[in-house]
This record gives C-alpha cells, structure tokens and sequence, in this order.
C-alpha cells in the first residue's frame, strides 16, 4: 500500500511538473504569437481590392461588376468580420472563395458562405479535409491544375501546385494587372514555417519557388502570415530553406545559422528552425 501510495504521488508531481512546463511554454511562446495572429487591419489597396491582414492567415477580397472573390477567410471572430465585409461589398452578386489550404487559420470562416462556390486544391481528399479542419468548411469545387476568372481589368489565375509542399494541395492566386501573389503559406513573411501536415515536404517549398517566380510576374507578395512584400519575401524564405539543409547537413553551422532567424515569429517545436531541421533529416533519411 505505501508503494502504491508513494508511486501515486510521483505520478502526480511529475504531471504537474508537465503541466506548469507546458503553461510556462504557452505564455512565452504560443500565446504572444496567436495575440499576433488574432489582430488584422485592412489595406484599401485599389478602388476593387481589399487585403485584411491577420486574424488567421491573411486575406484579399477582390470585386468586379458580377463577381467577389474572398481569398482565405480566416479564423474565429476575425472571421466573422470578414464575412460581414464582403457581404456589404458583394450586396447581391455571387461570392467565390478561394481556400489557400486545409488548414483552421485560413478557412475558418468558409461556413458562413453557405450557397456560395467554395474552391480548393483538387489534391486533398474530403477525407483529409475533414481530418484537418472539419466537415463544415469542406469546399464544393476542387481544381486540378488552374483557372483563370476575368475580374473587371484584371485576370485573376488560381493555380494548384499539385505537389507535397505545405500541405498536399496548395493553391496560390495571381493578379495579372496588378502582379500580385497571394501565395498562402507557401510563403510566409519573417515567420518559421510550421511544418505539421503529413505532406510537409521542404524539398516541395523549394520547387514551388522556382515555379512560381517562373510562372508569374510577381511585384507585391501577399503571405500567408506576415507583412506585405515584394520579390524578396520569396527569396528571404527561400534563403530559410538552404540555411537549413546546411544546419542539417553540418552541425558546425547549426548555431550561426538558427540565430539569422531569432527575429522571425517563432514556436518551439512546432514552429522552430529546430523542428525545421528535424524534418529535413528524417527526409534525408528514408530517400
């Protein structure tokens, strides 16, 4: 009995040794970042364009005489907000939403636009869609390769990468006229990426750039998460990308290489260079 008593309250210490280890991790890591996360603002960038930064991944809302388009609609509460933008801006005319990816920070809000098209990369499985976020925001249109939607002076083509890259089926949008990428979390802007799905593939982020850069004209890059920028936003993140082969390859140049990075929105664990390297060692080793 005393055993049973004295292996009980080890049991217990330990527990709350992982549980204030795991509060203490939550307040200096993951709450300031999802506070950052949480906060929008919105950028009138043309008379037709608006981009609604934060509140999950960031957002656009595109309008033309016959159509709206809303790229990602966000999560919670900013979600909601949004919705009711593009409503006040679409009044009756018909709402395309274009989801980025599956996962619950961009497509949130994708339940508030019942009756409308809801369009996604044609590679994910309803399935998967559900397992990653919910039956809800599943969409009702999947694509396979690309479209283009003529939007007043502009053309707007939706591209399916159609490969592992942040997840298994990212789709980017590109503004003719404006040459603008709304690129997802393909791209994401002095943010570590967090690289949980089970198509996570660094070697995929790597080709989808060179795409990319080849397929489009690209002047302003819209991210997934982080600021507005230009070309250099993609070469920045690229550049992540070698850093980390080379940390993986030479430990030598772990350190050096990780602290480039110390100004970049962050995560232990999840969202980390470490958690980075981790990956790309693992991939190294089932090739």
């Amino acid at each position: 009995m005393k055993i049973l008593k004295k292996t009980l309250k080890w049991i217990g210490i330990v527990l709350l040794v992982f549980a204030a280890v795991g509060f203490t991790l939550y307040a200096i890591y993951l709450r300031p970042v999802m506070k950052k996360m949480e906060a929008t603002s919105v950028v009138k960038y043309d008379k037709d364009l608006t981009l609604v930064l934060g509140g999950g991944g960031n957002s656009g809302i595109l309008v033309s005489d016959s159509l709206v388009i809303v790229i990602d609609t966000k999560m919670g509460d900013a979600a909601e907000e949004l919705y009711k933008m593009v409503k006040e801006l679409a009044g009756s005319k018909p709402i395309l939403v274009i989801d980025t990816h599956d996962h619950s920070d961009h497509i949130g809000g994708n339940k508030f636009y019942t009756g409308q098209t809801i369009l996604a990369g044609g590679n994910y499985t309803k399935e998967i869609w559900i397992e990653e976020a919910n039956e809800e925001s599943l969409p009702n249109k999947w694509l396979t390769d690309k479209m283009d939607i003529k939007m007043g002076d502009d053309t707007v083509t939706v591209f399916n990468l159609a490969r592992n890259v942040h997840t298994a089926s990212d789709v980017v949008v590109y503004l003719h006229k404006r040459k603008m990428l709304f690129a997802g979390d393909v791209v994401l802007n002095k943010q570590v990426p967090a690289l949980v799905s089970h198509a996570a593939d660094p070697d995929g982020y790597m080709k989808a750039f060179d795409l990319l850069i080849k397929q489009f004209d690209i002047q302003t890059v819209v991210p997934g998460h982080g600021p507005v920028g230009g070309i250099e936003v993609i070469n920045n993140f690229r550049q992540y990308f070698l850093d980390m082969q080379t940390a993986a390859n030479d430990d030598s140049k772990k350190e050096e290489l990780v602290a480039k990075y110390n100004d970049w929105t962050q995560v232990p664990m999840i969202m980390s260079p470490g958690a980075t390297i981790g990956l790309l060692k693992k991939k190294a080793l089932t090739k």
